[in-house]
């Protein structure tokens, strides 16, 4: 019985591991499937997104310490100025102002990407982004993705 139990457990954990892998794209493959991505994503939210007020509190806490001024960036992106932001990293541009959809940030911080879910799992002190929060991104990156400091 012990076996049984702990082999249908064991298959559950793995199916639902299939699954979660399953919904997400190689870093590879992201350009061109970044459109039926687009169809996954959270909404943009419906309103006028300030950086200052609703962008950088969510950057300060849940990205900044990697890919900031403190230390050498995770994959040579920074996000604490525009113009860094928009220069890109190793993996090329990740924000294209008034296109989320085609802005790779996005598809991190929605965990779309094996490899590149961001903030990574695992990192207790850095919360993964809701569904709001990535459509307040995608809403700030769609009217331009504006530093107003």
């Amino acid at each position: 019985m012990q076996k049984l139990i702990v082999t249908m457990t064991f298959t559950a954990a793995f199916a639902f591991a299939q699954t979660a892998t399953a919904d997400k794209i190689e870093i590879d493959d992201l350009k061109a499937k970044q459109g039926e991505l687009a169809a996954k994503l959270p909404a943009a939210a419906k309103k006028t997104v300030s950086y200052k007020k609703d962008i950088k509190p969510l950057f300060d806490k849940s990205c900044l310490n990697c890919h900031g001024p403190k230390k050498r960036p995770k994959g040579k992106f920074r996000i604490d100025t525009r113009e860094l932001a928009l220069k890109g990293g190793s993996e090329g541009v990740s924000i294209v102002p008034g296109k989320s959809d085609k802005s790779a940030l996005i598809n991190y911080i929605a965990y779309q990407v094996v490899d590149f879910e961001m903030p990574p799992e695992g990192k207790k002190d850095y919360p993964k982004l809701t569904k709001d929060q990535v459509g307040l991104v995608r809403a700030w990156i769609d009217q331009g993705a504006k530093f107003d400091n």
